[in-house]
């Protein structure tokens, strides 16, 4: 056996190890994980987002809840994940929703702009609008992205970047809210 034929079937091998590592990755839930995340308490609303939609990519998704448990996110190949440790959307805080970027889910995401709509339908049927205020691209270890605010928010979030190293997120205010502060703006 010639010295390249060798050299063929060693790197045959290897690009097939790389390819199993490479859907391995795809679907390991860990990887929509952020590293360290403070938890707060529990929000015991008794109603829970259905659905996920935004006009402008056409997005129309089921929304599941989810939580961390033993530092371990949950996490859905059907919709987006809602982190029941956060407020119910519509409800004063921050409330993380987070889907894998396969395109069937959230592999538009990337695409959402400032002054985007996303709404939310709660299992009582009532829809909650949000208005994109800013996207940003972070690394795992940047968790203020997912803290208590002051305000009315989602944080929809999917993964990014090389092998999925970083998380592209998009933060929205409740529409209802900014239409107080500003009501002389259309949104």
């Amino acid at each position: 056996m010639s010295l390249f034929s060798k050299i063929s079937i060693l790197l045959g091998i290897l690009l097939l190890l790389f390819g199993a590592y490479l859907v391995f990755e795809r679907y390991n839930p860990k990887r929509l994980e952020f590293e360290k995340i403070e938890q707060s308490a529990s929000f015991a609303s008794l109603l829970y987002p259905q659905k996920i939609t935004i006009p402008a990519l056409s997005i129309e998704l089921g929304v599941y809840p989810a939580k961390i448990t033993n530092n371990s996110w949950e996490a859905t190949t059907r919709g987006v994940s809602y982190l029941t440790s956060s407020p119910v959307p519509g409800e004063f805080g921050n409330s993380i929703l987070y889907g894998h970027n396969f395109p069937n889910l959230l592999g538009k995401l990337p695409k959402i702009k400032p002054g985007d709509e996303i709404v939310v339908t709660l299992d009582s049927g009532k829809e909650k609008t949000f208005v994109v205020k800013y996207t940003q691209v972070v690394i795992p270890s940047q968790t203020d992205i997912l803290k208590s605010t002051g305000d009315t928010r989602i944080t929809l979030y999917t993964c990014t970047g090389f092998l999925d190293s970083k998380r592209f997120v998009a933060v929205a205010l409740l529409k209802e809210d900014l239409a107080q502060k500003a009501p002389n703006l259309n949104f």
